[in-house]
């Protein structure tokens, strides 16, 4: 079952590879949730920064510091401020900005033809969800297409990839692969791209180009094929994406 989004803390020593990326999505998911009194409370602990400088540490030796360093400081203003700027910026970016949404959060908005929720692509999303072996709660509050449960789903299997190893490791692998390839990295790029350029936050920015790097960490590592993911990143694209 994909789970109410939470907060979940790294495992002190080292970290494996799987550990690492497992709270990266749990990151990434909940600084794409609304940014309501707990969200904010959460973000304003700053904890999580220093969780995804480890992660991030773990997988590359890239230097994301300039990320880490925006979120601090965007952060570290008073509470009342910054809640309010940021759930502003969230409502006109992801849910009613006029004239319309500037980057909506739904993979069917960016993947149909006529740009709407729940098409196909969510009912696939939904499907995929249920061949992996989870439901979806009730009360879970939005689509099944949008990032934030989509990067928790892979925070799930990435999590539970952690836990096991031989054949097992492999399947959970080649699902994050399959999921990856068709539903993530399909519009995700295009998504980023959109708030990098029309958001009004460093904050949301710098979270825009910090999943975008992710995601290109993941094609790599899981291997999708170039071909693929090209390919998609352009449907995307032209569909205003």
């Amino acid at each position: 079952m994909i789970s109410a989004l939470k907060y979940i803390k790294l495992n002190k020593g080292k970290m494996n590879r799987s550990m690492a990326r497992s709270n990266i999505y749990n990151n990434l998911s909940l600084c794409y949730t609304y940014p309501n009194e707990d969200v904010c409370s959460w973000m304003m602990g700053m904890d999580w920064i220093e969780e995804m400088r480890k992660g991030f540490g773990a997988l590359t030796d890239e230097n994301f510091e300039e990320y880490f360093e925006t979120f601090r400081k965007h952060l570290s203003g008073q509470k009342e401020e910054v809640s309010l700027e940021m759930s502003r910026e969230y409502t006109r970016l992801f849910i009613n900005g006029f004239p319309k949404v500037v980057a909506p959060p739904y993979g069917s908005v960016h993947l149909e033809k006529d740009g709407l929720v729940f098409g196909k692509t969510t009912s696939g999303v939904l499907q995929f969800y249920h061949e992996a072996g989870f439901t979806l709660k009730e009360d879970i509050g939005d689509l099944p297409d949008h990032i934030a449960h989509e990067l928790e789903f892979m925070r799930i299997l990435t999590g539970r990839e952690a836990e096991t190893a031989g054949t097992e490791k492999v399947r959970l692998e080649e699902i994050q692969m399959d999921f990856l390839s068709q539903y993530l990295l399909s519009w995700v790029p295009a998504f980023c791209k959109r708030i990098r350029e029309e958001s009004t936050s460093v904050f949301y920015r710098a979270l825009a180009d910090l999943t975008g790097e992710f995601m290109h960490l993941e094609k790599n590592y899981l291997g999708v094929p170039e071909e693929v993911n090209s390919h998609r990143i352009m449907d995307s694209e032209i569909r205003g994406g």
